[in-house]
């Protein structure tokens, strides 16, 4: 066998390693919805541009006030098999998004800048109303025990 050939097997072979590798869920990373995941973090409030252009408040657009988590340490997501476009796998998130019922952010807007744990579903960024990759549909918000 020539040189090239074994060039080429081995380029194979690493080329579909890698491949394998990456279509393998990673150790200790959470997973999308159904999955029922805890973050911890400290929370935060962030104002982005809205409607109309989704560029900025000055320009005109609306101001939208999202709640997100800032994580203690950063966490990956896993790649979800039913829906692998809209749910890309995610490494190093430090700030996931908060879904909430619009009565809780009256309710617990004295947990802003604590730590919290929270308690919800994944579920990947497919909205210009979206501001971090990975979102939580929030099941539970409530200071973290130290």
């Amino acid at each position: 066998m020539s040189l090239p050939q074994v060039a080429g097997k081995v380029l194979f072979l690493l080329a579909t390693t890698a491949c394998v590798a990456q279509s393998r869920p990673a150790k200790g990373c959470l997973s999308y919805e159904p999955a029922v995941v805890n973050l911890n973090g400290i929370l935060i409030s962030e104002t982005f541009p809205g409607p109309p252009n989704y560029e900025g408040t000055r320009q005109g657009d609306k101001a939208e006030v999202y709640w997100l988590i800032d994580l203690s340490r950063p966490v990956c997501v896993n790649a979800d098999k039913r829906e692998p476009d809209l749910n890309q796998v995610q490494k190093s998130v430090r700030r996931v998004q908060l879904v909430l019922d619009p009565i809780v952010y009256e309710r617990q807007k004295g947990l802003l800048g604590k730590r919290v744990v929270v308690t919800g579903t994944l579920f990947g960024a497919h909205t210009a109303h979206h501001h971090t990759p990975v979102l939580l549909t929030v099941k539970t918000l409530e200071v973290a025990e130290r």
